[in-house]
């Protein structure tokens, strides 16, 4: 698929899902600061990727290691979508290592691998460090055997662990940026200030979504998930979460949607 051109973009972050056991933490993190974000899996169409016209895209961490057969990734042509739409990256933990792998970079297993609390350096006070509210030494969460040992062209390391291992790193000017630990998390002291940093002062998104904006994008994701021609089936109870998610689907691709009844002998009698 050829990138489309530069379109106005929506106020959507899109997470890739890769398989962490944090990855809906991420989202919840990002929408309580009333900042719309949506999660996919991770090795969704470009199509589909499109369609939702996201601001920010971040790549999840995952259990997985780049070098695996089978390993997920992002799909063909998303780097260079996402380049021509002046669109920001964020790789977390396992989403850094696919950046770096996949535009040039290195990635091998590490020497030690980190799990846990662990303290990282910031070498760059910019970027991703720029907020002064963000200290020099941090606690972060750490959870990976591989590690970037060398990055693609134009990347620099803006953090290293205390083992000396790359924590952070960003090219500015394609607007590539990576955690290699988990901000989402508590034990992240200082990770939703880094969060919330990215998200406002790099990325420039605008604050402003609430709940009631939550039915208007889920039908444009059930819109992209399912396609223009591809229809669903749907297990109907009559109960309130089978009949509001058929109700929601039926909005989003009309009589494409068949209900098959499934009767569960709870219904009132005649009913």
């Amino acid at each position: 698929m050829e990138p489309q051109t530069q379109a106005k973009k929506s106020n959507l972050v899109l997470i890739l899902d890769y398989g962490s056991q944090y990855t809906h933490l991420i989202t919840r993190r990002i929408r309580s600061l009333s900042v719309f974000s949506l999660c996919i899996n991770g090795t969704s169409s470009l199509d589909s990727i499109t369609e939702l016209n996201p601001c920010v895209i971040i790549l999840s961490g995952g259990p997985h290691s780049v070098h695996a057969d089978g390993a997920p990734c992002f799909p063909s042509g998303f780097i260079e979508y996402v380049e021509s739409q002046g669109i920001h990256v964020l790789g977390i933990c396992y989403g850094l290592q696919l950046l770096v792998q996949n535009i040039g970079g290195v990635v091998k297993v590490g020497e030690k691998h980190e799990y846990g609390r662990m303290e990282i350096e910031v070498q760059k006070n910019y970027g991703l460090f720029g907020n002064k509210q963000i200290g020099d030494k941090q606690v972060v969460w750490m959870s990976h055997g591989d590690e970037a040992v060398k990055l693609p062209e134009g990347f620099e390391v803006v953090a290293r662990s205390n083992q000396g291992a790359v924590a952070a790193i960003e090219n500015r000017e394609k607007k590539f940026y990576g955690l290699q630990y988990h901000p989402e998390v508590t034990h992240s002291l200082e990770g939703m200030e880094t969060l919330r940093h990215f998200l406002f002062d790099i990325c420039g998104i605008t604050a402003g979504w609430n709940m009631e904006d939550v039915l208007e994008e889920e039908i444009k994701v059930i819109k992209a998930m399912v396609g223009p021609e591809d229809h669903v089936i749907c297990a109907l109870s009559g109960g309130v979460d089978s009949t509001v998610a058929a109700t929601v689907v039926h909005k989003a691709i009309g009589d494409r949607l068949h209900c098959v009844f499934v009767d569960n002998g709870t219904r009132r009698e005649k009913e």
